[in-house]
């Protein structure tokens, strides 16, 4: 079945009489003799070919195993996956919830009486600050028209006056660009809309602490300014200013404040979104759902990669279609190329022994009983038939019952118990294993040196080629030779012959 081929090699451009004297086709003897002679070199790339298949299927089961580990098996490993959980509010105007992997099943009632805010003012009346023009656009006034600048003085988050200067002829855009050079000190930000022609002030922040307190400003022009000219409410001159508000609930009836309304009790995260006069229950139960289907992610992903490397053991191996050379194949068409290919190439990986001690620990892992747990068939995942090759199976009404029942259990198959290593963490290791085994035999593509087994095998052929390649250009240069020192004796002989006969015809005569 093996296609006849000549490899390929450097031909040097000599000086050759080709059968001038003889008669002879002395490019096809020499053709058909270097063809004999480059049947080793086939066999050398042939042997490379097949290296070449067995390091990237290799490689190839090398990545999908790492995504395995990384991608799910890992996940497996820890606590919080199993302890997911979904949290459903009875009112979700009056708040909603998330659960941390802490949070106790079952159902919380919380009552808001009043949220969070933060301190806020604004201009009580329009303030005259813009004009609207004809286009749309507006024309901003001056505010300060006092032929002087204008202190005035914000409370700071550390208690102190911050001093905010609003310039002579300065515009509102001016005034909030003063108020707002002070925000990462008071918590204060200040917008003005034109539309309304209004100043709004508002605390970065919620809660009884937030405030907006000018109370330092004690100048009668800056007050006038503050409360006549920008027309903000006067409590913000007064102690303590104008304060936010901290929110006000009871959570299982137990009364409780925060600065903020997002709060956290009971491992359950929660935002207050309004107040009501009626309860509202917060049920917290484990999410069934996540859970199963990171653990069907699992048996999906771990069946794919279980069943290749299955399918790549038992391969049957076909020895009549050995790889193709590059001259084979310029011989052949594209379509009959991949056939002869795919025969070829089957069997490359047939009983390897990295790839089997790998599949036979994960199948073992996959099988192991979890000292004061169980085993995975307890919860409904089981082996198949022998011949299916360690693919798994789920019965979806016995482990959603087993998740939904027995939380903890299904956790401690995975990651294992005080007496005993988790199934996840078993695969983990196994995978951590035979990743670096399958490596050092057939290398990575991110290795900038390949140092694996195979890798030197390929570098040690591409020697040798190049040997045999050195090796075949001689002997060729060597044949024409032969055959151009043959063609240059018959041609002697026949130069004399000529001679010869023409000395005997002149003493015929």
């Amino acid at each position: 079945m093996d296609p006849i081929s000549m490899n390929s090699y450097n031909v040097s451009n000599l000086l050759r009489i080709s059968g001038l004297a003889t008669g002879l086709d002395t490019d096809s003897m020499v053709q058909q003799l270097m063809k004999a002679a480059s049947i080793p070199l086939d066999k050398l790339e042939q042997q490379k070919q097949w290296y070449q298949w067995q390091q990237e299927d290799l490689r190839d089961i090398n990545t999908q195993l790492m995504s395995l580990r990384n991608d799910i098996v890992f996940k497996l490993k820890l606590q919080g996956t199993f302890m997911a959980k979904t949290v459903a509010s009875s009112n979700p105007s009056v708040a909603t919830a998330t659960a941390g992997v802490n949070a106790v099943n079952g159902t919380y009632t919380i009552s808001v009486t009043q949220l969070a805010q933060a301190a806020t003012t604004a201009s009580t009346d329009k303030i005259g600050a813009a004009t609207k023009n004809s286009d749309g656009t507006y024309t901003y006034n001056t505010l300060n028209n006092t032929g002087n600048d204008i202190y005035l003085y914000l409370k700071g988050l550390d208690g102190t006056n911050k001093q905010i200067v609003i310039k002579n002829g300065a515009t509102i855009n001016d005034v909030v660009a003063a108020i707002n050079a002070q925000t990462n000190a008071t918590g204060v930000i200040a917008t003005y809309d034109p539309g309304l022609d209004r100043l709004f002030l508002v605390s970065n922040f919620t809660g009884a602490n937030s405030k907006i307190d000018f109370s330092g400003t004690t100048d009668s022009t800056a007050q006038n300014f503050l409360t006549s000219i920008l027309k903000l409410d006067p409590n913000i001159l007064n102690a303590g200013g104008i304060t936010g508000q901290d929110a006000e609930f009871t959570f299982n009836n137990v009364p409780m404040t925060s600065s903020t309304n997002n709060v956290t009790v009971a491992g359950i995260n929660i935002t207050l979104t309004g107040t009501s006069n009626s309860t509202t229950t917060i049920t917290v139960s484990t999410d069934v759902d996540k859970i199963y289907n990171t653990i069907k992610s699992f048996v999906d992903t771990y069946n794919d990669i279980i069943t290749k490397i299955n399918t790549k053991l038992t391969e049957k191996r076909y020895y009549d279609y050995p790889p193709l050379t590059s001259e084979q194949k310029q011989a052949m068409k594209d379509s009959d190329i991949t056939l002869w290919e795919q025969k070829a190439r089957s069997g490359d990986l047939a009983n390897d022994e990295t790839l089997m001690r790998v599949y036979y620990s994960m199948r073992n892992d996959i099988s192991s009983t979890i000292s004061g747990a169980g085993s995975l068939s307890s919860i409904g995942i089981t082996t198949g038939q022998w011949y299916e090759g360690g693919k798994l199976y789920i019965d979806e009404t016995k482990l959603r019952d087993a998740i939904a029942t027995n939380p903890q259990l299904v956790m401690n198959i995975f990651t294992g118990t005080s007496t005993s290593q988790g199934i996840a963490q078993q695969l983990y290791d196994t995978l951590n294993s035979g990743i670096d085994a399958i490596t050092q035999k057939a290398g990575s593509t991110t290795q900038l040196y390949d140092t694996s087994f195979i890798g030197n095998r390929i570098r040690e052929i591409d020697d040798r080629i190049a040997q045999m390649q050195d090796y075949l250009n001689n002997l060729e240069q060597r044949y024409y030779a032969q055959f151009t020192q043959l063609e240059m004796y018959v041609s002697q002989m026949n130069s004399q012959s000529a001679w010869l006969s023409q000395q005997i015809g002149v003493m015929g005569k």
